[in-house]
């Protein structure tokens, strides 16, 4: 119990204080009033500053997981227009390469090729885009730019390294053989029998079967092979073909696809082209020697387009699957015409433009081992290479590679389309053109199990769902516990208005009372 002294100069001694305190709410309150925060610091909340602590947790992680929900839907929209607009040129050009598009130019090259070289550019700048220097499609490595530049990809880098022409220049010319035949041979075997061979390795044409219709030519396979040789057969003339007879040899080529070669005999005396057709002669001896002529002359045609325009496509397809760490692989050389050694990864990134430099989720391998070759090649999934949190329990992946499948394709077709040249001098140019636009119309199709772009944009959309989801979930909480906060920490205006109001006339009745008992005296009280 506090014994309060009263007398003379006791309400002096004590009042002070009080209007010290009082004034120090009054001021408190004012600060309430511009500020609409109940204090502080935690401690002047009392019992509610678990609440405060515990709400301003919550909202801080949420607007950590907004943030980054946020930053990620910019990319990610990026991301989506340049897989979109990517599907847009890769369909029109192969609009525009159709079977009978070929017109001659003075410069060799037709006018989807020029769009060609335009829509490549496109490209390639669309997998460069970058936000804040991040590097959208360049996988883990953001800070590295994912792509060469167009002249480097096409033409190397005037350093060593080859760029796509020269791996397709390689590798049509192993295909083709030093004798234009495809790696074929022919020869005979007596006056009425001619022979064809292929070789045992992996270039040019491969004998898929030979046949013959009516009773003039007979054909048998070659038991035991060759030296050398995968397949071999005989065309024995045992008698005169019949005008119209056929002699058919059909040829796998490199890339997969199929050609056959089909000569029809014709009357004596008449003319026709040896490419597709050879002259009865005057006995059994003649009609085999025209015949080989023809055989020579189908094969080298059939050479000097469908086997070019396959060549084109395996050489584009090994230079677009190279990266960091797999290198492309390329033709042994430089006596390309006569390599029979396969094609290898061994040593090609010294030599050879890496057209994607980013991520590529492979395992590093010394460059010299020969295991390159063989090794099985399982990269990590694109997506993963960029996770976003969407909460505690969920993310989705938002990474994206500028070598995924679909981009490899289109990129491959586009470098072809450009690199080819079909002069008017050449009378095969317009059958080459023909098989080049096929096989570009077809992979631009992104057929079978090949990555189409509607691959990626529909994993892009499904990221951009997910992100969309959590965002609106995200925002709605955080909406609700900025309003419990708001509770716990913030006061109204009319509150504090009406404290300060009261406060006021406290301070005014006690100024009023204060002054009237000083100037209280003895006289006066009597």
């Amino acid at each position: 119990m506090t014994i309060t002294a009263y007398g003379t100069g006791a309400y002096r001694a004590a009042k002070p204080n009080e209007f010290v305190s009082t004034r120090a709410q009054f001021d408190d309150l004012q600060r309430q009033l511009d500020t609409k925060q109940r204090s502080t610091s935690y401690g002047d909340l009392g019992i509610d500053r678990r609440i405060s602590l515990d709400l301003n947790s919550k909202i801080s992680s949420l607007d950590s997981l907004l943030s980054g929900i946020q930053l990620s839907g910019v990319n990610l929209k990026l991301q989506a227009d340049a897989a979109s607009t990517f599907a847009k040129l890769a369909s029109d050009s192969r609009n525009d390469m159709r079977s009978n598009s070929y017109v001659q130019t003075s410069s060799g090259r037709t006018a989807p090729q020029l769009l060609a070289e335009d829509k490549f550019k496109q490209v390639l700048d669309l997998l460069s885009t970058d936000v804040n220097g991040r590097y959208l499609f360049s996988g883990k490595t953001s800070d590295t730019a994912p792509v060469e530049s167009f002249d480097t990809i096409i033409n190397g880098d005037g350093a060593g390294k080859a760029g796509l022409k020269q791996l397709i220049d390689e590798r049509r010319r192993a295909d083709l053989g030093s004798n234009g035949l495809g790696r074929l041979t022919t020869g005979t075997a007596g006056p009425t029998t001619v022979t064809l061979a292929d070789g045992d390795h992996d270039y040019g044409f491969k004998i898929g079967g030979v046949s013959s219709t009516g009773a003039g030519v007979a054909v048998t396979a070659q038991t035991p092979l060759p030296s050398g040789s995968r397949a071999a057969f005989s065309l024995s003339v045992t008698g005169q073909p019949l005008p119209g007879d056929k002699v058919t040899v059909n040829l796998n080529l490199p890339d997969g696809t199929q050609t056959q070669v089909t000569l029809t005999a014709r009357a004596p005396g008449t003319t026709g082209s040896d490419a597709d057709s050879f002259e009865i002669g005057a006995d059994v001896n003649a009609t085999a020697a025209n015949l080989k002529t023809s055989l020579e002359a189908g094969l080298g045609k059939e050479a000097k387009t469908t086997l070019s325009a396959a060549s084109s496509q395996v050489a584009a397809q090994d230079f677009f699957d190279g990266s960091v760490n797999n290198p492309p692989r390329r033709v042994p050389g430089p006596d390309f015409e006569n390599a029979t050694a396969p094609p290898t990864k061994v040593g090609a990134s010294d030599t050879t433009v890496i057209w994607y430099k980013g991520d590529d989720g492979i395992p590093p391998l010394d460059k010299n081992d020969p295991a390159l070759d063989t090794r099985t090649i399982a990269p990590t999934s694109a997506r993963t290479t960029a996770i976003v949190q969407l909460d505690q329990g969920q993310s989705t992946g938002v990474g994206a590679r500028a070598n995924e499948g679909a981009f490899r394709t289109g990129l491959a077709q586009f470098g072809i389309m450009l690199s080819e040249t079909f002069p008017a001098s050449d009378p095969n140019s317009q059958d080459r053109y023909n098989a080049m636009a096929e096989r570009v119309g077809d992979k631009l199709g992104f057929g079978g199990s090949t990555q189409k772009p509607a691959e990626i944009i529909t994993e892009f959309g499904s990221a951009q769902s997910a992100l969309s989801s959590a965002k609106d979930r995200h925002q709605s909480t955080k909406d609700y516990l900025t309003t419990t906060l708001s509770g716990v920490e913030n006061v109204t205006t009319e509150e504090v208005a009406t404290q300060i109001l009261s406060l006021q006339t406290q301070l005014q009745a006690s100024y009023q009372v204060t002054s009237m008992l000083s100037k209280l005296s003895l006289t006066n009280y009597l």
